[in-house]
Protein backbone atom coordinates (compact mmCIF):
# COMPACT_ATOMS: atom_id res chain seq x y z
CA UNK A 1 0.00 0.00 0.00
CA UNK A 2 1.12 3.40 -0.81
CA UNK A 3 -0.43 6.42 1.89
CA UNK A 4 -0.37 8.83 -1.08
CA UNK A 5 -2.18 7.03 -3.21
CA UNK A 6 -6.12 7.03 -3.20
CA UNK A 7 -6.96 4.17 -4.66
CA UNK A 8 -4.43 2.18 -2.25
CA UNK A 9 -6.59 4.11 0.55
CA UNK A 10 -9.52 2.77 -0.55
CA UNK A 11 -8.71 -0.70 -1.16
CA UNK A 12 -7.64 -0.51 2.71
CA UNK A 13 -10.76 0.82 3.63
CA UNK A 14 -10.00 4.10 4.29
CA UNK A 15 -12.41 7.23 4.18
CA UNK A 16 -9.72 9.73 3.23
CA UNK A 17 -10.86 9.25 -0.35
CA UNK A 18 -12.55 10.96 -3.23
CA UNK A 19 -15.52 8.78 -2.73
CA UNK A 20 -15.84 8.86 0.72
CA UNK A 21 -16.42 12.51 0.61
CA UNK A 22 -18.85 12.28 -1.77
CA UNK A 23 -20.79 9.25 -0.56
CA UNK A 24 -20.03 9.77 3.34
CA UNK A 25 -23.05 7.36 3.83
CA UNK A 26 -21.56 4.74 1.99
CA UNK A 27 -18.96 2.22 3.38
CA UNK A 28 -17.57 0.79 0.26
CA UNK A 29 -18.14 1.12 -3.21
CA UNK A 30 -16.26 -2.43 -3.85
CA UNK A 31 -18.70 -4.45 -6.11
CA UNK A 32 -16.50 -7.26 -6.73
CA UNK A 33 -13.25 -8.45 -6.35
CA UNK A 34 -10.62 -11.51 -6.96
CA UNK A 35 -7.31 -12.41 -5.18
CA UNK A 36 -5.40 -9.90 -7.09
CA UNK A 37 -8.21 -7.25 -8.85
CA UNK A 38 -11.20 -5.04 -7.27
CA UNK A 39 -13.83 -3.60 -9.16
CA UNK A 40 -15.72 -0.86 -8.52
CA UNK A 41 -18.26 1.76 -10.30
CA UNK A 42 -16.29 5.32 -11.50
CA UNK A 43 -16.62 8.80 -10.05
CA UNK A 44 -17.96 10.61 -13.08
CA UNK A 45 -20.15 8.16 -14.88
CA UNK A 46 -19.85 8.54 -18.83
CA UNK A 47 -22.45 5.75 -18.87
CA UNK A 48 -24.83 4.22 -15.72
CA UNK A 49 -22.60 1.29 -15.07
CA UNK A 50 -19.22 2.91 -15.81
CA UNK A 51 -16.92 0.56 -13.64
CA UNK A 52 -13.47 0.50 -13.20
CA UNK A 53 -10.98 -2.57 -12.59
CA UNK A 54 -7.95 -1.91 -10.52
CA UNK A 55 -5.28 -3.93 -9.18
CA UNK A 56 -5.66 -4.60 -5.49
CA UNK A 57 -1.75 -4.22 -5.18
CA UNK A 58 -0.02 -0.79 -6.30
CA UNK A 59 1.29 -0.88 -9.96
CA UNK A 60 1.31 2.05 -12.28
CA UNK A 61 0.00 0.38 -15.06
CA UNK A 62 -2.02 -2.94 -16.54
CA UNK A 63 1.23 -3.73 -18.29
CA UNK A 64 3.13 -3.92 -14.65
CA UNK A 65 0.48 -6.52 -13.46
CA UNK A 66 0.43 -8.29 -16.55
CA UNK A 67 4.08 -8.97 -16.48
CA UNK A 68 4.38 -9.62 -12.51
CA UNK A 69 0.89 -11.77 -12.06
CA UNK A 70 0.39 -14.80 -14.28
CA UNK A 71 -3.04 -15.77 -13.81
CA UNK A 72 -4.11 -11.60 -14.78
CA UNK A 73 -5.58 -12.94 -17.58
CA UNK A 74 -8.65 -15.95 -15.98
CA UNK A 75 -8.91 -13.44 -13.00
CA UNK A 76 -9.70 -10.19 -15.53
CA UNK A 77 -11.70 -12.36 -17.63
CA UNK A 78 -13.76 -13.82 -14.49
CA UNK A 79 -14.69 -10.49 -12.90
CA UNK A 80 -15.52 -8.73 -15.91
CA UNK A 81 -18.00 -11.66 -16.67
CA UNK A 82 -19.02 -11.00 -12.94
CA UNK A 83 -19.76 -7.37 -13.26
CA UNK A 84 -21.44 -7.86 -16.26
CA UNK A 85 -23.67 -10.16 -14.85
CA UNK A 86 -24.46 -7.94 -11.57
CA UNK A 87 -25.05 -5.35 -13.91
CA UNK A 88 -27.48 -6.91 -16.62
CA UNK A 89 -25.26 -5.85 -19.00
CA UNK A 90 -23.76 -7.52 -21.98
CA UNK A 91 -19.58 -7.34 -22.18
CA UNK A 92 -20.05 -7.20 -26.00
CA UNK A 93 -21.00 -3.72 -25.90
CA UNK A 94 -18.73 -2.42 -23.58
CA UNK A 95 -15.74 -0.26 -24.51
CA UNK A 96 -12.53 -0.18 -22.31
CA UNK A 97 -9.57 2.11 -21.96
CA UNK A 98 -6.46 2.77 -19.88
CA UNK A 99 -4.04 5.51 -20.26
CA UNK A 100 -1.25 3.53 -18.74
CA UNK A 101 0.72 6.82 -17.65
CA UNK A 102 4.14 6.05 -15.75
CA UNK A 103 3.55 8.61 -13.49
CA UNK A 104 2.68 12.75 -13.41
CA UNK A 105 5.36 13.48 -16.16
CA UNK A 106 3.32 11.05 -18.61
CA UNK A 107 0.00 13.10 -18.14
CA UNK A 108 -2.87 11.23 -16.93
CA UNK A 109 -6.11 11.67 -14.41
CA UNK A 110 -3.69 12.06 -11.11
CA UNK A 111 -4.25 8.64 -10.38
CA UNK A 112 -1.06 7.13 -10.82
CA UNK A 113 -2.51 3.04 -9.93
CA UNK A 114 -3.55 0.79 -12.45
CA UNK A 115 -7.28 0.76 -13.60
CA UNK A 116 -8.98 -0.21 -16.52
CA UNK A 117 -12.14 1.91 -17.35
CA UNK A 118 -15.36 -0.30 -18.66
CA UNK A 119 -18.04 1.62 -20.21
CA UNK A 120 -21.28 0.06 -20.87
CA UNK A 121 -23.02 0.86 -24.34
CA UNK A 122 -20.33 2.11 -25.78
CA UNK A 123 -18.69 -0.35 -27.55
CA UNK A 124 -19.70 0.88 -30.94
CA UNK A 125 -17.61 3.78 -30.24
CA UNK A 126 -14.47 3.07 -32.59
CA UNK A 127 -11.17 3.51 -30.55
CA UNK A 128 -9.80 5.68 -33.64
CA UNK A 129 -12.26 8.30 -32.71
CA UNK A 130 -11.16 8.69 -29.35
CA UNK A 131 -7.22 8.31 -29.95
CA UNK A 132 -5.11 8.61 -32.86
CA UNK A 133 -4.41 4.72 -33.76
CA UNK A 134 -3.92 5.16 -37.32
CA UNK A 135 -0.82 3.45 -37.56
CA UNK A 136 -1.53 0.37 -35.45
CA UNK A 137 -2.85 -3.02 -36.01
CA UNK A 138 -5.56 -4.16 -33.61
CA UNK A 139 -5.36 -7.36 -30.73
CA UNK A 140 -8.10 -9.56 -30.27
CA UNK A 141 -7.60 -9.60 -26.95
CA UNK A 142 -6.92 -7.31 -23.92
CA UNK A 143 -4.67 -10.02 -22.83
CA UNK A 144 -2.74 -9.91 -26.08
CA UNK A 145 -2.37 -6.57 -26.13
CA UNK A 146 -0.51 -6.16 -23.06
CA UNK A 147 1.29 -9.07 -23.29
CA UNK A 148 2.88 -7.21 -26.76
CA UNK A 149 3.74 -4.41 -25.14
CA UNK A 150 7.24 -3.29 -24.06
CA UNK A 151 8.26 -2.68 -20.31
CA UNK A 152 9.07 0.73 -19.20
CA UNK A 153 6.88 2.68 -21.38
CA UNK A 154 3.44 4.79 -20.86
CA UNK A 155 1.12 3.84 -23.39
CA UNK A 156 -3.03 4.55 -24.33
CA UNK A 157 -4.78 1.33 -24.92
CA UNK A 158 -8.85 1.49 -25.89
CA UNK A 159 -11.31 -1.29 -27.56
CA UNK A 160 -14.29 -3.20 -27.81
CA UNK A 161 -14.97 -6.96 -28.86
CA UNK A 162 -16.65 -5.58 -32.29
CA UNK A 163 -13.69 -3.34 -33.19
CA UNK A 164 -10.57 -5.26 -31.20
CA UNK A 165 -8.10 -3.59 -29.17
CA UNK A 166 -5.67 -0.92 -29.72
CA UNK A 167 -2.48 0.10 -27.88
CA UNK A 168 -0.11 3.12 -28.66
CA UNK A 169 2.85 4.00 -26.79
CA UNK A 170 3.35 7.59 -25.63
CA UNK A 171 6.62 9.61 -25.60
CA UNK A 172 5.32 12.98 -24.15
CA UNK A 173 2.36 13.77 -21.33
CA UNK A 174 -1.09 13.80 -22.41
CA UNK A 175 -3.18 16.66 -20.86
CA UNK A 176 -4.84 15.62 -18.07
CA UNK A 177 -8.19 13.17 -18.47
CA UNK A 178 -7.60 13.01 -22.45
CA UNK A 179 -9.32 9.59 -23.53
CA UNK A 180 -12.49 10.28 -20.92
CA UNK A 181 -12.85 13.41 -22.75
CA UNK A 182 -12.75 12.07 -26.14
CA UNK A 183 -15.24 9.14 -25.26
CA UNK A 184 -17.26 11.57 -23.89
CA UNK A 185 -17.48 13.71 -26.70
CA UNK A 186 -17.65 10.45 -28.89
CA UNK A 187 -20.98 9.73 -26.86
CA UNK A 188 -22.26 13.10 -27.53
CA UNK A 189 -21.84 14.17 -23.32
CA UNK A 190 -20.76 17.59 -22.23
CA UNK A 191 -19.53 16.58 -19.19
CA UNK A 192 -16.28 14.23 -18.78
CA UNK A 193 -14.36 15.87 -16.07
CA UNK A 194 -14.72 13.68 -13.05
CA UNK A 195 -13.03 16.23 -10.63
CA UNK A 196 -16.18 17.98 -10.83
CA UNK A 197 -19.01 15.47 -10.36
CA UNK A 198 -20.87 15.82 -7.13
CA UNK A 199 -23.52 12.59 -6.08
CA UNK A 200 -24.61 11.28 -9.23
CA UNK A 201 -27.67 9.24 -9.90
CA UNK A 202 -26.04 6.84 -12.13
CA UNK A 203 -23.44 6.38 -8.96
CA UNK A 204 -26.29 5.34 -6.81
CA UNK A 205 -28.09 2.90 -9.51
CA UNK A 206 -24.91 1.18 -10.17
CA UNK A 207 -24.38 0.26 -6.56
CA UNK A 208 -28.19 -0.76 -5.87
CA UNK A 209 -28.14 -3.20 -9.05
CA UNK A 210 -24.69 -4.48 -8.32
CA UNK A 211 -25.78 -5.75 -4.65
CA UNK A 212 -26.23 -9.82 -4.67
Amino acid sequence: MREDCVFCREIEGSRNTNFAIRYPEITSRIICETDSLIAFPCIGQLTEGHFLIVSREHDCTFKQVHSRLALLPDELDELNKRVHEQLGININSSLFFEHGALNQLNGGCGIYHAHLHVVPNAGNVHPKNIFNFENENPHFSIDSTWKNLPMGNSYVFAGSKEHGFYCRLIYSPLPSQTLRKNVAHALGLDEWDWRKTSREANMILTLAKAVV
